[in-house]
């Protein structure tokens, strides 16, 4: 083996270690650790490898998909939770479910990887030759030059590179499975000043920012080393200043933004409702879940029970602010909602397909809508002087078709849905989860494939058409606020549908609104799951500007403001989410809510990134063109 073999091979372990574990460091940036400001530096480490070395698709999407595996293994390992669940050996998992779909992934930043060594890539001229026999003038003439082109070079770089990023954020949400987690816009969260600007231009679209503000940093600083080392002088960074001043002018006018959809500002207003909203948790895990059956009405005793106690906390909570300050206000006000999470309701449902109504079920009527059940908590209620409150809950809904004798049916699968409570169980209504998660909730390609669907059906003993159906709409439920005259828009999202923007826009009315999301995070126990999927939702209040409230089985529990800041969340000491109790908060609801630029146009600046990556890619794919037919 040659010298220079060796070399190479030693500069590709290199190249490769440090791709991983500049993914890795990226990583660091999301929650759990939330080192947000890590996103502003955490591509220099794939920038270095691609741009010190030879152009190439190939090699730039090999390194590209390198740290996209070292950020995404790091990023996502709660994934490996649902391993648990169902006894899978854990090496087994990973091989089966948790590194194929890593690795999916990693190819979209393994096709960024590619574009940024190819048709993106700076020119990276070489300095200008320092010869001893010209003069100061015209050292300084010629090093102006290649300065002013290596700027040119950097910000066409830095353009195209940023739009790029969002593009493959969007596919990432909208091409795989709807997992847009972890963005690197979402890395801007921290401070609540840069991410308002999600309003216009959606939260995919803010990863534009810090990707082009680190090439510019790797370009102004490589600019600036050559012409030192060379001529023992600097260079001014014109584009490091342009970008300074640029994001300086956002954080100001996002601070502002911020504070005007503030909790404490919105609650002053005589436009804004105040509604007390409280959600409840029982911190089980899906395995403790499992292990109790398909149907499990003991659960309505828990909720029940712990609704119960949550609505005494409140108002001893009350009291005791009172009492320490006679002279305030009391403005406390006992929960006009209460939300229980995703699949909080241990039976089942029935709707008959063909009049579209309920079927009374035994366990459901006798056992929730009994009188010690639902009834009894809000006559408990009412005797505390609150209001004949109403109840979200998550519920499976099973579908029945009608048969041709009397009193036969047929089963026609079912639906994951949120059950809205007002009273008793004539009065319920259903709104059911649209954006499935494939293998979990419905089997993808089985028309297409048919040997996918037989496959299923062995092994679960369960034909395809039997499972989880989508539901259908995009209009926002209305519902009442006890207590008062006034209506609500609810936009429903169950799951993880309030990580899907483009869902949850569909729902958007002028008007007063509020976002409902019931969670079900016991499949990944009490890892950072909860914790990553609220603060995505958190983005959702800010692109719609419209407050939240989940209610998690396991997770995060919470309410949050229409700028995305957190008004209250269930918690330990320690800011641990995992325990059983209750989240308390009043949200602020703007009676004359506008639609925002997000809400009406959707992703606008995506479109705009896509084809901003065309055109500064065209001449440099023109180029290579002529150049092969040259050499050819």
């Amino acid at each position: 083996m040659t010298s220079d073999t060796k070399s190479n091979r030693k500069r590709r372990i290199i190249s490769t270690l440090v791709c991983l574990g500049g993914g890795a460091f990226m990583a660091l940036a999301f929650p759990p650790y939330d080192l947000g400001n890590l996103v502003w530096v955490g591509l220099l480490p794939l920038l270095c490898v691609l741009w010190n070395g030879r152009s190439g698709f190939w090699r730039g999407a090999a390194y590209g998909w390198l740290y996209g595996m070292g950020w995404y293994c790091v990023s996502f390992w709660w994934i490996h939770n649902v391993g648990y669940v169902f006894d899978i050996p854990q090496p087994i998992f990973l091989g089966i479910a948790f590194l194929p779909l890593m690795t999916v992934y990693s190819c979209l930043v393994g096709l960024w990887g590619g574009m940024a060594n190819t048709l993106l890539r700076p020119a990276l001229e070489a300095p200008p030759p320092d010869a001893a026999d010209q003069k100061a003038p015209r050292k300084r003439q010629l090093w102006d030059e290649w300065a002013s082109r290596d700027l040119k070079s950097t910000v066409r770089c830095a353009l195209g590179c940023g739009a790029m990023w969002v593009c493959i954020e969007w596919l990432r949400a909208n091409g795989t499975i709807g997992f847009s987690w972890n963005s690197m816009g979402m890395a801007l969260y921290n401070g609540l000043s840069l991410v308002q600007w999600a309003e216009y231009i959606g939260t995919a679209a803010l990863s534009f920012f810090p990707t082009a503000a680190t090439v510019i940093l790797w370009g102004a600083s490589r600019r600036a080393w050559l012409q030192y080392r060379h001529t023992g002088r600097g260079c001014r960074p014109w584009d490091f200043y342009a970008v300074v001043v640029i994001l300086f002018g956002m954080f100001a006018g996002g601070l502002a933004i911020s504070k005007a959809y503030s909790p404490l500002v919105m609650l002053r207003q005589d436009n804004v409702l105040q509604l007390p909203v409280m959600g409840v948790q029982l911190n089980v895990d899906q395995r403790e879940r499992i292990d109790g059956g398909p149907i499990q009405p003991h659960l309505y005793g828990l909720f029940l029970r712990e609704t119960r106690q949550a609505f005494n906390e409140v108002q001893q909570d009350t009291i005791r602010k009172a009492m320490e300050n006679p002279e305030l206000a009391i403005t406390q006000q006992l929960p006009a909602w209460v939300i229980w999470p995703e699949s909080a309701m241990g039976c089942p449902i029935h709707r008959n397909t063909g009049t579209g109504k309920l079927i009374p079920d035994y366990f459901t009527c006798h056992t929730f809508f009994a009188d010690q059940g639902l009834p009894l908590v809000r006559k408990q209620v009412k005797e505390m002087g609150g209001p004949e409150f109403i109840l979200f809950a998550g519920v499976d809904e099973n579908l029945w078709e009608p048969g041709d004798k009397p009193n036969t049916a047929t089963a026609r699968g079912m639906h994951n849905s949120m059950a809205i409570i007002p009273g008793g169980f004539d009065s319920i209504s259903t709104v059911s989860k649209q954006h499935l998660m494939p293998f979990g909730e419905y089997i993808p390609f089985t028309e297409e494939i048919e040997w996918i669907g037989k496959l299923y059906g062995e092994l679960t003993g369960t034909q395809v058409g039997e499972g989880i159906h989508p539901g259908k709409g995009d209009n926002p439920i209305p519902v009442a606020v006890p207590g008062t005259n006034e209506t609500v828009g609810v936009i429903p999202a169950i799951c993880y549908e309030d990580t899907v923007g483009r869902l949850l826009t569909k729902y958007v009315r002028k008007g007063p609104q509020v976002i409902v999301n019931i969670s079900n995070d016991g499949w990944f126990r009490d890892s950072c799951c909860g914790e990553q999927q609220a603060r995505n939702a958190a983005f959702r209040c800010i692109e719609l500007r419209r407050p939240m409230v989940r209610a998690a089985n396991m997770g995060y529990t919470c309410a949050i403001a229409p700028n995305g800041a957190f008004i209250d969340t269930l918690q330990k000491a320690d800011g641990s989410p995992h325990l059983a109790g209750h989240s308390y908060a009043v949200l602020p609801v703007d009676k004359n809510g506008k639609v925002t630029l997000y809400a009406l146009l959707g992703d606008w600046a995506v479109v705009l990134c896509a084809v901003l990556v065309a055109a500064l890619s065209l001449p440099a794919l023109i180029s290579s063109i002529r150049s092969k037919k040259k050499a050819a």
